[in-house]
C-alpha cells in the first residue's frame, strides 16, 4: 500500500507522497479528532440549538425593524410559539448533554475517577454560582409539568435622542414571574430568586449566561484531552501546509500493490480517498484560544 496527500476538486490531484510512519501519525492523529468529535456529539446540539433560539430572535426582530405596522396579533402568536419550540429544544438539549455526560464519564473511568469528579465539580460550579443556569436547570421540569414557558413577545420602538431620526428596534421574550410561581417543585432556593424579579422578566440574558456555563462545563470535561487534540491538530495542519491555496478538499489517497495478470496485464486498482477531518480542526484550533495550554 502507498498513500499520497492529494486534493479533491473537479478531479484528484496529487501533491506528495507519504511514507509508511507519516501515514501512521496522520492515522494516529485523525482517530483521535473523530472520537473526540463522536464525544462531543451532544454539546454540538446544545450549540446548534442554541444558534436556532438566536436566530429565530433576530429574525423576528429584523421583521420588526423593517416594517413595524407588520406586526399582529397572527405573527405574534407564531413568535411565542417558534421561540417557545426552540427553547424547548435547547432546554432539553442541554438536559440530554448533562446526564449522558456524566453516564459515559462513569462507564468509562469510574464513579471515582478525576474525570467524573471534576465534571460534577464544574456542574456544582454553575449552579452554585449562576442564578441563570439554576433557574433553566429547573425550567425544563416546570415545561413539562405545566405547559410553555414563555408568556409574550415584546417589540418596541425607540428614537433617540427624540426627532432625531435615529430609531432603534428591540425584542424581548418575556416570562411571567406570578405564573412561574405557581409551580410548587422549583425548590426552595429558586423560589425565593424567582420571588424577587421583576412581575415580566426577559429570558433571552439568562439563556446567554447559562450558555457561558455550559461551555465552562465542556472546556473542564475535554481539558485532559487538549494535549493530545492540540498536538493531533498541528500534525494534521503541518500535513497539509503544501495544499494551502489549491482549489479543492484536502485528502489521503491509498493506492493497493499493483498485480499482474497470467498474461501480463495489469489488474484495475481501486483508489481509496479519504478526507482530512478539517472542521475538527478547526473546532479545536477555537478550543486553544479559549484555553490555551
Amino acid at each position: 500500500m502507498t498513500y499520497k496527500l492529494g486534493v479533491q476538486g473537479k478531479g484528484i490531484t496529487t501533491i506528495r507522497d507519504l511514507g509508511e510512519k507519516e501515514y501512521e501519525e496522520y492515522r494516529k492523529a485523525s482517530v483521535c479528532l473523530l472520537d473526540f468529535s463522536r464525544d462531543q456529539q451532544l454539546y454540538t446540539i446544545v450549540l446548534l440549538n442554541y444558534d436556532d433560539f438566536l436566530d429565530t430572535l433576530k429574525r423576528y426582530s429584523q421583521k420588526y425593524a423593517e416594517n413595524p405596522r407588520m406586526v399582529n396579533w397572527i405573527l405574534m402568536e407564531k413568535m411565542v410559539l417558534d421561540t417557545n419550540r426552540h427553547l424547548l429544544n435547547l432546554l432539553s438539549s442541554i438536559r440530554t448533554f448533562l446526564d449522558h455526560t456524566q453516564t459515559k464519564l462513569t462507564k468509562r473511568y469510574g464513579d471515582q475517577s478525576s474525570r467524573v469528579k471534576r465534571f460534577k465539580e464544574a456542574c456544582s460550579k454553575s449552579y452554585n454560582d449562576s442564578f441563570s443556569y439554576r433557574f433553566l436547570s429547573k425550567l425544563r421540569n416546570y415545561s413539562q409539568h405545566c405547559g410553555m414557558p414563555l408568556g409574550e413577545m415584546t417589540l418596541s420602538s425607540e428614537e433617540n435622542p427624540p426627532y432625531s431620526g435615529n430609531i432603534s428596534h428591540s425584542l424581548a421574550a418575556n416570562f411571567s414571574r406570578d405564573e412561574l410561581l405557581k409551580f410548587n417543585l422549583w425548590g426552595t432556593r429558586i423560589q425565593k430568586e424567582i420571588t424577587q424579579l421583576p412581575p415580566k422578566f426577559d429570558i433571552i440574558p439568562h439563556v446567554v449566561e447559562t450558555m457561558k456555563c455550559i461551555k465552562e462545563i465542556n472546556l473542564v470535561l475535554v481539558e485532559e484531552d487538549l494535549p493530545e487534540l492540540f498536538k493531533s491538530s498541528e500534525f494534521i495542519e503541518q500535513l497539509i501546509n503544501p495544499v494551502q491555496g489549491k482549489e479543492g478538499i484536502p485528502c489521503i489517497l491509498r493506492f493497493p500493490e499493483i498485480n499482474r495478470r497470467a498474461n501480463g496485464e495489469i489488474e484495475k486498482i481501486k483508489i481509496e480517498i479519504t478526507n482530512i477531518p478539517l472542521h475538527i480542526v478547526k473546532i479545536v484550533r477555537n478550543i486553544k484560544k479559549m484555553k490555551p495550554l
